[in-house]
């Protein structure tokens, strides 16, 4: 009985064990979700991404900027779609299967911003992280906050907090 009751103890000893580690771990990770544009790699935070979906069918804006691909209906709720490429580097997206919507929704306003690719949750080592990225196109720098060197690849943290400051001072119809 009492090897028993030892037994059971050193079990509870590794369940507590693993249970730390699991703690230890999720303090040192840092998890956002993935996506490419003109072949880079950047991840956004979790929490600045409301749903990933795939590209509605789109009512054209009139007049809009080439940037601004249309509306749609997203479960009773406008949904306003941005070519993110083509509004931060000026070369429209081609359009792909693989294509998706980060939505994001911030106060009233619900945007889709179109990506190439979307590679799903990625989790990073914070001590993986840099501040800077030398191999940034210039017209992004403003947007990302460093990146993560993870599998011999730069993965920029990129901040829509900060791209939607921008769109507040976009007029996206031309006159």
């Amino acid at each position: 009985m009492a090897a028993r009751g030892f037994l059971e103890l050193l079990r509870l000893a590794r369940q507590g064990d693993k249970h730390q580690q699991a703690i230890a771990d999720s303090v040192n990770r840092w998890s956002g979700i993935a996506f490419e544009i003109q072949g880079q790699s950047f991840v956004v935070p979790l929490g600045e991404v409301a749903e990933v979906i795939y590209c509605p069918s789109l009512t054209p804006i009139p007049n809009g900027e080439p940037w601004l691909e249309g509306l749609a209906n997203i479960r009773g709720q406008l949904l306003t779609v941005i070519d993110l490429q083509e509004y931060l580097l000026k070369i429209p997206t081609k359009r792909t299967r693989q294509q998706k919507l980060l939505c994001l929704q911030h106060q009233d306003h619900y945007l889709g911003l179109m990506v190439d690719q979307v590679l799903g949750i990625q989790h990073f080592n914070k001590q993986s992280f840099f501040s800077s990225a030398s191999d940034l196109n210039q017209s992004l720098e403003k947007y990302c906050s460093g990146y993560f060197n993870y599998d011999q690849k730069h993965w920029h943290v990129f901040l829509f907090s900060q791209l939607i400051k921008d769109f507040k001072h976009v007029n996206a119809v031309l006159s």
